[in-house]
């Protein structure tokens, strides 16, 4: 399989998954609003979810399976996604790297500080990760709704940024994010890990040698305290993508399952049962609290000025220039639209605050950051658009 076809493949993928995420959300927002079925949602969310075999039993709610569990198969795909794109992809070539590279630090970087600004020294601080994600079905979703003309190579900055700064909030998750270790679970964590770096090393090729060892990675990890999620990351290092410089068709086999059942099964539910909020708890206090409002700049101010500013400064060094096509009109749209968080920054959310306000707080802000994030970069690049198209008709008529 190509990069080209790859690629093609991925965005068409995301662009669904947005819709269909657009979708979930529009529809918790209606459920949890109306009278009738408030209740019913409720009931669904914390639905009771217990299955086993022998004296192995798992319980949970639907809610805390799908975060903690299928979300998993989220990671998973980004890490296959990204590797593919680094080891043969069209960021193989490690130059075609920078502007992806500034766009995804200060999209990171900016957020973050403007968060810090508003919950600096109180318990709340420790959200600073929630608006630092970019949702990139939901911004590709949003971009195709309007426009069809959005060329190949700004597609591909989109996928690439978008990747990159799903990389770093991962390893700040890992980092920030990991609760107390069990010692002996942690140990055969890296048994395990090293297992699989083992068959990766030996070139096996039978996926489900990697996927039996990848299952027992998940419980060992979460026995040790650290986020079952992360593990769909760190298994994806592991599988080769190339073997003997033939491309692994394992790889991509796990890649194509994977991508449908996430993008358009599991991303949906996420949104759907993390999303609904009722008009009659939003409070003057909610809205101005300090988690709120500093997502929401964080999001829909920080992440603009962050891609923009880190972008136009390696542009200016020299290190890499626009995607071809491209104007500064557009790529400040594009800005704007890194600030829908979303997905990433529910999920890093729901790991930050336990307690019930906050949670609240939390997904407040990330709902009107991202929408707001939405709604301005999609004017912006709209109003660039017909601006080019006026433009070229002028030259059109002038020759």
């Amino acid at each position: 399989m190509s990069s080209k076809v790859n690629v093609s493949t991925l965005v068409s993928s995301e662009i669904l998954s947005g819709i269909l995420i657009s979708v979930a959300f529009a529809m918790a927002i209606c459920v949890a609003n109306i009278d009738l079925l408030a209740q019913l949602y409720k009931n669904f969310v914390s639905l009771p979810i217990s299955f086993g075999y022998c004296k192995f039993t798992y319980q949970s709610s639907l809610i805390n399976l799908v975060n903690d569990g299928l979300m998993t198969l989220f990671f998973l795909l980004i890490g296959l996604e990204l590797k593919f794109h680094l080891v043969c992809g069209e960021y193989k070539d490690t130059k075609t790297l920078a502007l992806p590279t500034a766009a995804a630090v200060g999209g990171i970087v900016v957020p973050a500080l403007f968060y810090l600004y508003f919950n600096f020294g109180t318990s709340t601080a420790k959200g600073w990760a929630i608006p630092i994600a970019t949702d990139t079905a939901f911004m590709l979703g949003v971009l195709s709704l309007f426009s069809r003309n959005i060329p190949a190579k700004l597609r591909a900055f989109i996928i690439g940024f978008s990747l990159i700064d799903d990389a770093i909030a991962l390893l700040i998750l890992a980092i920030f994010y990991t609760k107390s270790l069990n010692a002996i679970a942690m140990v055969i964590s890296v048994i395990l890990l090293a297992i699989l770096f083992v068959l990766n090393r030996q070139n096996v090729r039978n996926l489900y040698c990697y996927i039996v060892v990848g299952i027992f990675l998940w419980i060992s990890m979460v026995e040790a305290g650290i986020h079952g999620t992360l593990c769909g990351a760190i298994f994806a290092l592991t599988i080769p993508v190339q073997i003997e410089g033939q491309i692994n068709d394992s790889f991509h086999k796990l890649e194509n399952v994977l991508r449908p059942f996430v993008h358009f099964f599991i991303l949906p539910l996420f949104v759907f049962i993390n999303s609904g909020i009722s008009f009659d708890s939003l409070s003057y206090e909610v809205l101005t609290s300090n988690i709120t409002i500093g997502i929401i700049v964080g999001l829909f101010i920080g992440k603009q000025l962050g891609l923009l500013s880190f972008s136009y400064f390696a542009i200016k060094m020299k290190l890499c220039s626009l995607p071809q096509g491209v104007n500064w009109s557009t790529f400040y749209g594009i800005s704007i639209l890194g600030g829908i968080g979303f997905t990433l920054s529910l999920f890093i959310g729901d790991l930050t605050f336990e307690d019930l306000q906050p949670h609240y707080a939390m997904r407040v802000g990330v709902i009107i950051g991202s929408t707001l994030s939405a709604f301005l970069g999609s004017a912006i690049i709209l109003l660039a658009q017909k601006r080019t198209s006026k433009n070229n008709s002028i030259e059109t008529l002038g020759t």
